[in-house]
């Protein structure tokens, strides 16, 4: 009994910091407009935010393992699920809806204003903002249709370092990873692949995949060396 009580003890204190996360992203959303320094805050807190879930998850396991009757404890973790995806999926909003207006903004000052006349830090904000918006509309774009899956190509396979996009972040914190497996549909074709990155093994769909042009070392067997 007193393992259970020591649980629920610490699954409080877990669900308080829903709780304080929660406060604190009614107060970024009052603001006008957040500067760049409290999207970075509202980035970093989100990541810590993501890792509590794993804690959570722990523990109620070990809780619903532990009573006699568990209908009760999974009531508990769907409600607690529900407030977190809602929270993770507000903050992304906000961080995402917070860019692109920034990025409209800044790229709409570089088209119609004389450069020359911003101050120094402005301009190197504005350039900033205007490659990361063509970076990821372009480039991006450009890395996947190397790839299109409307055939299988063999291109996007086992080993292939890659980006994933995340519309809810800017491209700066797109995870990378490398493919580990790719999943088949029913006609051959892979739409589908298991991605390891620094957040575990994900899995995505070929469109939220973009492969990164690495060039291959290739061992030239007859000198043993490679070239």
């Amino acid at each position: 009994m007193s393992d259970i009580k020591s649980l629920i003890k610490k699954r409080a204190s877990i669900k308080a910091k829903l709780t304080q996360f929660s406060s604190y992203l009614n107060v970024a959303k009052s603001c006008e407009q957040l500067s760049e320094v409290q999207i970075v805050e509202v980035e970093y807190r989100l990541n810590i935010f993501e890792n509590l879930y794993d804690k959570y998850d722990m523990l109620q396991t070990d809780i619903e393992e532990t009573v006699d009757d568990p209908s009760e404890q999974y009531a508990e973790r769907e409600e607690f699920e529900k407030q977190y995806y809602t929270l993770v999926a507000a903050a992304r909003q906000l961080i995402s809806s917070t860019r692109n207006q920034a990025s409209g903004n800044s790229i709409s000052e570089i088209q119609n204003a004389n450069i020359s006349d911003l101050q120094r830090f402005r301009r190197i904000e504005c350039l900033k903002q205007h490659f990361w918006s063509r970076f990821s509309h372009e480039y991006i774009l450009w890395l996947q249709q190397r790839t299109k899956w409307h055939r299988s190509s063999g291109e996007l396979k086992e080993g292939t370092l890659v980006v994933i996009k995340d519309k809810g972040s800017p491209p700066l914190l797109w995870l990378l990873g490398r493919i580990v497996k790719v999943l088949p549909g029913r006609d051959g074709i892979a739409r589908v692949a298991d991605i390891r990155t620094r957040k575990g093994v994900i899995r995505r769909a070929f469109n939220t995949i973009c492969p990164l042009p690495v060039a291959t070392v290739v061992e030239d067997t007859s000198t043993g060396g490679v070239c």
